[in-house]
């Protein structure tokens, strides 16, 4: 790609992800982003169709390094991967708050669900959940929305540290994961 297109669409993320974190995704324009990041409106609409596919492709990178750190946790165990999973979030806190609470948060939300769907599938054990007459997509689809109430808690519940959620997240885990992954 080209390094004229990787920069400027480097300034004008960083500069939409400062106004994100600040004013808020419901209260940012296009003119907002653009006068930050000292560039024209036609260079911005030359990257981005509006501020939702600003947002989206953030998203989008935001939910592949999770997926990336999901992919080299495997091998260290469910402890210390969720300690490093939810220390994604922290270092991120800023950014989960201000998406949890936009207008279309739910969009979101429902994303990361599938995205938390499709890691358990590797990870919940099956027999379990079949031989209590429970229907295995319906588990997968709970303990996803719980795990996300969850972050949710630790993004804007100061009462609650990061261990404690860990904890729980863990302990939870360990009721239904496969015994080879524990």
């Amino acid at each position: 790609m080209d390094l004229r297109i990787v920069k400027t669409r480097k300034i004008i993320n960083e500069s939409f992800l400062e106004l994100f974190n600040t004013t808020g995704f419901d209260n940012i324009t296009v003119k907002d982003i653009t006068d930050n990041a000292q560039i024209g409106r036609k260079t911005f609409y030359l990257h981005y169709l509006d501020k939702f596919d600003l947002l989206d492709s953030i998203v989008d990178k935001k939910f592949k390094e999770l997926e990336d750190i999901c992919e080299s946790k495997k091998e260290l165990g469910l402890k210390e991967g969720t300690k490093i999973w939810f220390g994604y979030f922290e270092d991120n806190k800023s950014f989960f708050t201000q998406l949890f609470n936009i207008q279309t948060a739910n969009q979101y939300k429902k994303q990361l669900q599938s995205f938390i769907v499709n890691e358990l599938k590797y990870k919940v054990d099956t027999t379990h959940i079949t031989n209590n007459q429970s229907d295995y997509e319906l588990f997968l689809q709970f303990f996803a929305s719980g795990i996300i109430e969850l972050i949710t808690i630790f993004l804007t519940d100061d009462h609650f540290q990061k261990e404690d959620i860990e904890f729980q997240v863990v302990y939870l885990m360990e009721m239904f994961t496969k015994k080879v992954n524990n």
